[in-house]
């Protein structure tokens, strides 16, 4: 059986009638969104509107900075898909499209480690350290760009330690990414600080200290930066957390009081004789001191060599004041 034929024209009709169906069904299926993340400087129509198509693959927009949020007015959207020859996009109560630029933040220490990264390659030697000027905060880029800060131009006075630095991203355009720092390189010493603050007088321990580095320039000769030369040494005055450490500061601590009972040790070749004595004067290590035989009376002088301990070296006394010495253990 031969199957009819519709006419011409009614078929021609049928076709232009589901084309326009499916017109109208691409046109009911564009949305506008109400919130997007974006990445980039820049934000496409298609990114705005859901369903349409790739006549909406076209920068329209430019993005907020990296890190911030933003609106798009619904209305600006509709007529920039218009101009596109775009029509029929809901926006149902959406009166704006809230955007969002998500940020990855470069610290200043990150510039600071590039830039000094880039001294050591061109040969600077020393324990220096980069410091960049106050007025240049952290700096915020798109998240999705992960690369390595770049130093693209950089330039020092060696007598100042001032230089001029230029930053980029690691394949990046330096003339749309990159910004200019400024600040000084400085050679940098190792010095000791008490952890806490210190009371006069009381002794210092290791546990009260710890290095810290400071400018050259602040150091004088006069600080004491070694932590053995700080170690068991007195304050003569008061002081505080984080602060520098000067040998006026300081006092060796008292091993020998004056008038009280020490150990008195004759030391020479061959023979070592102890006994007691009364000190007559105070000092710290290493400080000679007058002493007294108590059996005896005879005042003699010594070198402090510990706590109540004073050493006396030299020839064997005579047999008359070794025999004073025995008696007097």
């Amino acid at each position: 059986m031969t199957p009819r034929l519709l006419p011409l024209t009614l078929a021609t009709g049928l076709l232009a009638a589901l084309l326009a169906g499916g017109s109208a069904l691409a046109q009911e299926a564009m949305r506008l969104k109400s919130e997007i993340t974006v990445t980039g400087e820049t934000i496409r129509l298609d990114q705005l509107v859901e369903g349409i198509g790739e006549k909406g693959a076209v920068a329209m927009f430019r993005a907020p900075q990296p890190g911030h949020r933003g609106t798009i007015r619904a209305d600006r959207i509709l007529d920039a898909a218009r101009e596109l020859g775009i029509r029929g996009i809901e926006t149902g109560d959406v009166v704006a499209v809230a955007i969002t630029r998500p940020g990855r933040t470069i610290s200043r220490d990150d510039m600071q480690q590039a830039i000094g990264r880039l001294a050591a390659e061109r040969g600077a030697l020393g324990n220096l350290e980069i410091i960049l000027d106050d007025h240049h905060p952290a700096r915020l880029v798109d998240a999705s760009r992960g690369e390595a800060i770049k130093v693209a131009q950089f330039n020092r006075d060696v007598r100042t330690g001032r230089f001029e630095a230029r930053l980029t991203l690691a394949g990046g355009l330096d003339s749309l990414e990159g910004w200019t720092v400024t600040g000084g390189i400085v050679e940098m010493r190792e010095v000791a600080v008490p952890v806490g603050d210190l009371d006069r007088g009381d002794a210092i321990q290791a546990k009260d200290l710890v290095m810290v580095k400071r400018p050259a320039a602040q150091v004088g000769a006069d600080v004491v930066r070694p932590l053995a030369d700080l170690i068991g040494m007195v304050p003569r005055r008061a002081l505080k957390a984080g602060e520098m450490i000067r040998s006026a500061d300081l006092a060796k601590p008292i091993l020998v009081e004056k008038s009280s009972l020490v150990s008195v040790i004759y030391a020479t070749k061959g023979l070592t004789l102890t006994m007691r004595g009364r000190a007559q004067g105070s000092g710290s290590m290493g400080d000679v001191v007058k002493v007294q035989n108590l059996q005896s009376k005879k005042i003699v002088e010594g070198v402090i060599t510990g706590p109540a301990q004073i050493t006396i070296a030299g020839p064997v006394a005579p047999q008359a004041s070794l025999s004073e010495s025995a008696i007097s253990r």
